[in-house]
């Protein structure tokens, strides 16, 4: 089938190209004949190169020559470029020169652990001599490298994981932050490294793993990244989108995911491309860049070795075609890979030991003395005698060849071929100052450039074009995830009923006066909490971001623009959507100007919010630290919005904070937008005096209304009064306030561009390690470099042959696994069979996207989706419960707890999966040992950290770590996904041999495996290779030399195997697999109608008939290793240590608890008797309450970041559900009680709450307390049900509206709607938290109003000598009392509402009688949440696979 269209344009077509030039072009391009002519000759001269270096290929590797679609791509690129010089375009030749380049990183005995004790240790430090003296050790990562590479040409670096590979690329690429210090020259074309910044997306680096957006298509991620680097210079008539598919199907062809086109990238959780399918993506997006140098570190990484070729040679064809410069690091290359690269560079810990052409290497190290191996490859050889466990010394040669890298090194500048080098590149860079090739580079540049960008911008296209491609990129990663945008939607039309139903019909008398102005606050309290989801949303794909601004694709600010841009439709449906709702329940003016000034009030001060609650994501590392400044800033706002303290109760201290809070300038236009012209009436029971006996009748001339804002005589107050005397806020100011609103906005939009652009949190996509203190190893030290290797030698020649397995016969037969899809299933195994035994290694081989995965994932009982059919057996019984522990699975994706050191994950995975009987010394030691072999006993303290943050150990680490957890639980049978994908050739050589041992030892095993070389495949017995669509295309012995293998292929046609071939790219060859393979013969056809198959088929059924081996041990079979106790202790154990290692999020939360305590305690600052005061009570309680919800907030990210890693450990029945669920809940009461007990000493003495009777003040500690335990145990509730961070986000605003509005304090009991009141009300924990606390605070409180606080009113019978308290005596139900305002003078009398604090809970329905009561209520509901939490965890234990 045909993937793609090379259109064949002959020279003839290309000399009529300027019959359709423009004439206008053609002014400023006057040469175009001559550079036409001068193409041609060019394009001659590289076909004719081409030809020439493909004939010269090694003549034993002459079957991987160029092939049909090879020329087609050739033929297409010269076309191509012969057009574009003929429409006056300039070639971008730029090559590199290095010299003397020295890089110095931060020595590891500088990067300690962080944990709870970091702070204090830096704080004594601070006062120690010592500490101002040390400067803390560095090291040379790289050590004087000189090399260079031409422009067209191609560069292979080689060396072991750790050697500086991708430190060289880096430095290449000009990434140069993160480094101590850079010394030397690099030169690009003749252009300084200081200049070549203007340039940042001519070289890029493609970094090792891949980062994409996982919910956009192929076609979508593709599509963005020609839309940012469409050039402007096409050929005439040629629109842009013309030339983005033009380009997209160019590329797709060429990395042969045409099919995948429409398919989600997909990453670790959720499901989408394959790992080499996600790889070719990769190294597609880079491609799109079209940069003049690019770097390529590991980019063959999970691809098998027909499409890692296929790709190599693409990048061989661009190189010769389009004078692309490359450098790339493979760690696992074959001879036909090698043999394309012009030259190659192999460095050992930071030094240069070889720099030359590739056909020389192997030479210069053999005359050093070393040997090679038969059949070994030549890029394993060269960096195999680095090694001294690897490498072969000639005989008469001992003692005499280099051993470390500093011999090496030595050896290398003394040696004839490293001065020819230097001369090469002095010849070079006189080439270079002659020919000056820069200039027509920055021509070019500048002329792909659109019309609008600026010339010396370092993007290709404008501003304007990167937020347009950014706005449908955000749309669309939107629009994927249509589960939470409706989730989203759900809830906010759910809590506009709830928000409208409790403020249902508000009263028009004076009644409604204070429920009014707390329904308009809940509307911007729902808000602010439903923004909160979109701060942890700041912290997704930041990598993606750095990687995409080193392309020079957009700037990060564009990204923001478009974010906004996306927002404003989102929040208007948002806005709308809940306004509709809660405006006409709510019982708001019905007038349409007044609903859509409220509704676009909401708008603002919702963009407004987001973009502040952005603004902590992208000014913090770290998202503990932002949810925590967050919180407390959430506190400030709400405190000082104008409702819960109205602005003349506030404190100068923090006064200030009321102008700068968009909320305040928010409510005050709800708030002049309804109360404006409205009157409320009093005539019933809101006027005094009043006789509620109707015994004495008032003159109403002498009344008033007992609200602010009324006046004598008047039985009804204006709105704009009350708003103005209670408040301070002017009605003529709407238009002023909504527009601050929105100023608040732009304001927050510029601060967030700002950090975008000049903050980058993930270290540039450089990792460093962190250890514990005095465990870091020395770096590059030649004393320290022989110590490891004598260790991994003691290790390697000390492999214990007395290991005995208990392995058994694993058969499957009739394997077939389908999945639903859009329109029916699809099937994506078909009836595979096999069988693994003791004392075989088998091989699962077959091309990317064969289904290698699926079948491992389906063998290890690991599908939790889909539909398997087929019989497994082992030892002839169907698989018990005890499988998947007894079974060791190394999965393809590194899913490791970061906050672990690399020694206490192994001992974890050893202590809860070996058997119970062996003991910890035991258990420990063998960890030990596998450290050793896995060459990991240095990073044995490391802490394994994360790839997003910068701190950690790589990515080569991680997969022998996921390797290491699995050895350590001594399985009986091994399943290992790509253990070597990532390695260098002698890791996967010690890793293989390693797991040789165990087959020999007794373990079945099954292995899949991309890129062998011949020396691993020779490790294997047997093979399983797979088809397309999971089919079978041969499942037997290897045989000798591969003998019986390829002797079934050459029987059905296919060429013969030569000896020095390596047969497992001629079998993937013969197969058709690769990008562009091809293959005549139906193979899974062929082997169903195979002898082969019935002699497997004949196997399966005698070890079937055979019935169940006798099994050695007649225990019964067990889920679980060790007892659930034992479990329980050592899960809690861990995350203790991890909780323990995590300040940003311990301290937050006791930072947070302070500074919400301070701010509210002098907020409220020593309360006093009046009555206002003793409202201020109460909402100093309320606000105590919404800190307890924002808790919720912080524990949501943790628990679901703990239970991504409490899934695969369950998977592996590592432990079960139940330890998880209850250590993560235990473990974070002290952090809690902490956090609490701050909170209460920073504010309660502070607002005056204190009193003589301990009794009372420790019964609020101690209700404060236990109602965090609540709140944190109900967030993690929630966590534990949700499936990711998004849906928690959007599901707990839709709980917690229910915690805060029908505690009684927003709307009183008896005003709250029946349907509510019989039933929430009464099961609402917050309602006994505010019952219990608040009477408890008012029990001892008497109230004495201040004159501000009287309700004033003029006594006309005080001539008459009646006094105030016998003009208006106080009745039941009446609270409170009256007297004089001035003392002597009864005309003028007061009225103060309360006498004490108890007559302002009972008129709630509250008593301080059941306190106690309401204590044991929520110690009740605290338990009921653990019990969720257990429950939830349990549901949704397995993940989704």
């Amino acid at each position: 089938m045909k993937e793609f269209e090379l259109k064949d344009y002959t020279l003839q077509e290309c000399d009529n190209l300027n019959i359709n030039t423009p004439n206008n072009f053609r002014s400023n391009s006057p040469n175009i004949e001559n550079s036409e002519n001068q193409f041609k000759n060019i394009a001659s001269e590289l076909e004719t190169d081409s030809k020439q270096f493909f004939s010269n290929l090694d003549s034993e590797n002459h079957h991987h020559g160029e092939n049909d679609e090879d020329f087609k791509l050739k033929q297409y690129f010269e076309n191509s470029r012969r057009m574009a010089l003929g429409n006056g375009s300039k070639p971008k030749r730029m090559g590199i020169s290095i010299r003397n380049l020295t890089v110095v990183g931060v020595g590891a005995d500088q990067s300690v652990i962080t944990d709870m004790s970091t702070p204090f240790i830096n704080f004594f430090n601070l006062f120690k001599p010592s500490t101002l003296k040390e400067k803390g050790s560095t090291f040379n990562i790289l050590h004087d490298i000189t090399l260079f590479n031409r422009d067209g040409g191609m560069l292979l670096v080689l060396g072991r994981p750790g050697s500086g590979c991708s430190t060289l690329l880096r430095l290449i690429s000009n990434q140069r932050g993160s480094y101590v210090d850079i010394k030397g020259d690099i030169t690009y074309g003749g252009i300084p490294a200081k200049e070549w910044k203007r340039y940042q997306g001519e070289s890029i680096y493609t970094p090792e793993e891949d980062t994409h957006h996982p919910t956009l298509t192929v076609r979508e991620t593709l599509d963005f990244a020609l839309k940012c680097k469409t050039i402007h210079n096409r050929l005439p008539d040629e629109k842009k989108r013309t030339y983005r598919q033009k380009i997209f199907d160019l590329l797709l062809g060429m990395f042969g995911i045409v099919h995948q086109a429409d398919t989600i990238v997909g990453n670790e959780f959720i499901r989408g491309l394959s790992g080499g399918e996600r790889k070719r993506l990769t190294i597609t997006e880079a491609m799109v860049s079209s940069a003049s140098i690019t770097c390529y570190d590991c980019s063959t990484r999970g691809l098998d070795a027909q499409s890692a070729l296929d790709y190599a040679k693409s990048i061989r064809i661009m190189s010769d075609t389009l004078d692309k410069t490359t450098i790339a690091s493979f760690y696992q290359a074959s001879d036909s890979i090698y043999n394309l690269f012009d030259n190659v560079a192999i460095i050992e810990k930071g030094r240069l030991i070889y720099f030359g052409p590739g056909n020389k290497a192997k030479q210069y190290f053999l005359d050093l003395g070393f040997d090679c191996e038969p059949r070994k490859s030549t890029p394993d050889f060269l960096t195999g005698v680095t090694n001294p466990q690897e490498r072969i010394i000639r005989a008469g040669f001992e003692g005499r060849v280099p051993e470390t890298s500093a011999d090496f090194e030595a050896a290398w500048k003394n040696s004839s071929l490293c001065r020819e080098m230097l001369e090469e590149q002095k010849e070079y860079e006189r080439k270079i100052e002659v020919e000056q090739p820069a200039v027509d580079f920055i021509q070019e540049v500048k002329a792909e450039k659109s019309k609008t960008t600026s010339k010396r911008s370092i993007y290709t296209t404008s501003f304007l074009t990167q937020v347009k491609a950014l706005i449908v990129r955000n749309s669309q990663i939107i629009w994927g995830d249509k589960l939470s945008l409706a989730s989203r939607y759900l809830s906010v039309f759910t809590q506009s009923f709830v928000y409208g139903s409790i403020f249902y019909n508000l009263e028009s008398n004076i009644d409604g006066l204070f429920t009014r102005g707390g329904a308009l606050f809940s509307v911007i309290l729902f808000n602010a909490l439903l923004c909160e989801a979109e701060m942890p949303m700041t912290f997704n794909g930041r990598r993606i971001l750095q990687k995409q601004h080193s392309y020079a694709m957009y700037r990060p600010s564009a990204l923001h623009i478009a974010q906004i841009v996306t927002d404003i439709p989102l929040t208007m449906i948002q806005v709308f959507l809940f306004s509709i709702v809660v405006y006409f329940m709510f019982g708001l003016q019905y007038n349409a100007g007044k609903f859509f000034i409220f509704c676009f009030t909401l708008v603002g001060a919702t963009l407004a919010t987001t973009n502040l609650f952005r603004i902590f994501g992208n000014f913090s590392p770290s998202l503990y630290i932002s949810q925590n400044v967050m919180n407390i800033f959430i506190i400030f706002m709400i405190t000082y919005t104008g409702y819960t303290i109205p602005r003349p109760k506030m404190h100068p201290w923090f006064a200030w904070f009321y102008w700068c809070n968009p909320f305040s300038y928010a409510f005050k236009a709800l708030m002049t937008n309804e109360f404006g012209d409205l009157s409320f009436s009093c005539e019933d029971d809101g006027v005094i005096p009043l006789d509620p006996t109707k015994n004495k009748i008032y003159d109403n001339q002498y009344r008033i209304c007992a609200s602010p804002g009324a006046s004598i005589g008047n039985l009804e107050v204006s709105g704009s009064k009350y708003i103005e005397e209670s408040f301070h806020f002017r009605s003529d100011d709407l238009t002023k306030n909504v527009f601050i609103v929105y100023l608040w906005w732009i304001l927050y939009i510029a601060m967030n561009m700002f950090a975008m652009e000049y903050f980058d949190w993930t270290g540039g996509g450089y990792s460093h390690k962190v250890y514990k203190k005095g465990k870091a190893p020395k770096m590059n030290d030649a004393d320290e470099e022989r110590k490891q290797n004598q260790i991994v030698a003691n290790a390697t020649s000390n492999m214990k042959d007395t290991l005995k397995m208990r392995g058994g016969i694993f058969t499957w037969q009739n394997i077939n696994y389908t999945v639903p899809v859009k329109g029916g299933k699809r099937l994506l195994l078909d009836s595979v069979e096999g069988w693994i035994k003791p004392g075989q290694m088998t091989a699962l081989m077959g091309s990317s996207g064969a289904g290698k995965t699926t079948l491992l994932d389906v063998l290890a009982k690991r599908k939790t989706m889909g539909e398997v059919q087929g019989k497994c057996f082992l030892n002839g019984k169907p698989l018990e419960i005890d499988f998947e522990r007894i079974t060791g699975y190394v999965e393809q994706m590194d899913v490791h707890n970061p906050g672990l050191t690399v020694r206490e994950a192994l001992r974890f995975s050893a202590k809860l999966r070996q058997e119970p009987s062996v003991s910890l010394e035991e258990k420990f030691e063998y960890v030990e040992h596998v450290l050793e072999m896995m060459e990991m006993k240095h990073l044995g303290d490391a802490l394994i950290g994360t790839l997003e943050t910068g701190v950690g150990i790589s990515v080569e680490e991680r997969k022998r770590l996921t390797i290491g957890v699995e050895l350590v639980a001594k399985p009986h049978i091994l399943f290992l996904d790509e253990p070597t994908s990532g390695l260098d050739a002698q890791s996967s050589y010690n890793i293989i041999k390693f797991i040789r041992k165990l087959a020999d030892a007794g373990m079945p095993l099954v292995c899949t495996i991309h890129q062998p070389s011949s020396v691993l495949f020779e490790h294997f017995d047997r093979i399983l290779l797979l088809a397309k669509g999971g089919k079978t295309v041969y499942f037997g012995d290897i045989g000798e030399r591969s003998k019986t293998l390829t002797s079934y292929f050459e029987r059905y046609g296919v060429r013969p195997c030569t000896e020095s071939e390596n047969p497992a790219e001629f079998i993937l060859e013969a197969t058709g697999a690769g990008v562009h393979g091809k293959s005549d013969i139906n193979w899974p056809e062929t082997w169903k109608q195979s002898p082969e198959l019935r002699e497997i088929e004949n196997e399966l059924s005698a070890l079937e008939a055979a019935g169940p081996t006798p099994n050695e041990s007649h225990s019964k079979p067990r889920e679980f290793a060790t007892p659930i106790w034992y479990q329980t202790i050592e899960v809690y154990k861990r995350l203790n240590l991890i909780w323990w290692r995590d300040p940003f999020y311990t301290y937050g939360s006791f930072i947070q608890a302070s500074f919400a305590g301070l701010i509210m305690g002098f907020t409220f600052w020593s309360l006093q008797g009046s009555s206002s005061d003793m409202n201020q009570r109460v909402f100093f309680i309320f606000e105590a309450l919404i800190l307890g919800i924002l808790l919720i907030f912080v524990v949501l990210p943790q628990f679901i970041t703990q239970k991504e890693y409490f899934k695969r450990d369950f998977a592996s029945k590592f432990y079960s559900w139940f330890p998880f669920a209850i250590s993560i809940v235990v473990v974070e009461i002290p952090i809690v009680i902490i956090s609490g007990t701050l909170f209460f000493f920073c504010s309660f003495w502070t607002a005056g709450l204190q009193t003589d009777i301990s009794d009372i003040d420790f019964y609020f500690w101690f209700i404060l307390i236990l109602y965090l335990f609540f709140c944190v145990s109900f967030g993690q509730a929630v966590a534990a049900i949700c499936f990711n961070l998004f849906l928690a986000h959007t599901l707990i605003p839709l709980l917690i509206v229910f915690l805060f509005l029908f505690c009684g304090v927003m709307v009183p009991p008896d005003k709250i709607p029946t349907f509510w009141r019989g039933w929430v009300y009464h099961v609402n924990p917050c309602r006994y938290f505010m019952e219990g606390i608040v009477t408890n605070v008012l029990k001892y409180t008497n109230v004495k109003c201040s004159t501000e606080d009287f309700t004033k009113f003029p006594n006309p019978e005080a001539a008459k000598g009646v006094s105030c308290k016998e003009y208006f005596p106080i009745q039941q139900p009446l609270t409170g009392y009256v007297e004089a305002i001035t003392e002597g003078d009864e005309s003028q009398c007061g009225y103060c509402l309360y006498n004490n604090g108890e007559d302002y809970y009972n008129t709630l329905g509250w008593s301080y009688d059941n306190r106690w009561r309401n204590l044991g209520i929520l110690i009740c509901f605290w338990v009921f949440n653990i019990l969720m939490v257990i429950v939830f965890v349990y549901i949704t234990r397995k993940p989704r696979r």
